[in-house]
């Protein structure tokens, strides 16, 4: 979230609870109105879908006029204090006389009792749905400090990598603390790579728990990283140099998040330009290390005299 709509709201007053990234079931409502629309839309559109938002208010008008099993009645008759939504055909003809004015009392009163109305009903939806969603919900077993594996699903990969032969989970990687203010989640902050441009913050179905092994047959297994989302790798540090007649001298360097034996030789260009302040960092001690060396002996030629030269 943007520093500017953070400040937005502080402003406005608006208390924001963001969802975790990548679990729509966080805003269930929404999701489910959206899934509602496009299952409407689907029945209308030509075969081209090009005249979808054409048919975007007759969508609008069949979902405001269908009644919610959450509240009980239409949306419009709850927005409109208990007035259906006239269809087209209903336009053309006069209004009838025994509809009460917008302002009398009794569709104040009218508008308090569906209010109420809703209201309850809402209630026993919200207890249904939950009673529904708790019958296989199980504690969350995960707790700041532990080791955890990532789902793959959640690092958009860009390099030329089929993702149906890549890992199913990555890491692992060790948990640093519950986003909000529960313990136990459901959503965890996760310490993963500085070379993964993703945002840290992961729901509790996204993660497994990691089981150590029983004993240590594989001392030396690495972690499962993924490859960075836009092939670039950050430079750590430089560990040698070479330079082979007037070509550009190259530079072996070792990478950030990654094993110490993943080298590879760059040239000056690409180090100056990636890591700028390493390549200057190392470029001032090779010089000076050049400089402290002692000059080499340098041969003494005595040119020969004229008498020397001169035919016996």
């Amino acid at each position: 979230m943007s520093s500017f709509w953070t400040a937005l709201m502080q402003e406005s007053g608006t208390t924001m609870k963001p969802s975790s990234a990548r679990h729509p079931q966080t805003d269930g409502q929404t999701e489910r109105a959206h899934q509602t629309a496009q299952m409407m839309l689907r029945t209308l559109i030509r075969p081209n879908q090009k005249d979808w938002v054409d048919r975007l208010p007759d969508i609008e008008f069949a979902y405001n006029t269908s009644v919610h099993p959450a509240i009980g009645v239409t949306p419009i008759e709850l927005h409109h204090g208990g007035r259906k939504g006239r269809i087209f055909a209903d336009l053309l003809l006069p209004r009838p006389a025994d509809i009460d004015a917008a302002c009398s009392p009794s569709s104040v009163r009218k508008y308090r009792e569906l209010l109420t109305q809703a209201r309850a009903n809402m209630q026993k939806a919200q207890v249904r749905m939950q009673q529904q969603a708790n019958r296989r919900r199980i504690p969350c077993p995960i707790r700041a400090g532990d080791l955890v594996w990532v789902s793959a699903e959640e690092f958009a990969l860009e390099q030329d990598a089929s993702h149906k032969l890549l890992p199913k989970w990555f890491g692992p990687w060790s948990v640093t603390a519950a986003a909000g203010d529960e313990p136990d989640g459901p959503s965890f902050v996760i310490n993963i790579p500085e070379h993964l441009t993703v945002h840290p913050v992961f729901h509790a179905s996204k993660l497994a728990t990691y089981t150590p092994p029983k004993s240590d047959d594989f001392p030396d297994r690495r972690s499962q990283d993924p490859p960075s989302m836009d092939g670039h790798r950050e430079v750590d540090r430089v560990i040698s140099d070479r330079k082979y007649g007037s070509k550009p001298r190259q530079y072996k360097v070792t990478f950030k998040a990654c094993d110490r034996d993943d080298t590879q030789w760059i040239s000056g260009a690409d180090l100056k330009a990636s890591a700028p302040l390493i390549y200057a960092h190392y470029e001032k001690q090779r010089l000076a290390q050049e400089n402290s060396r002692p000059a080499p002996p340098t041969r003494t030629v005595v040119t020969p005299s004229d008498r020397q030269l001169r035919p016996r």
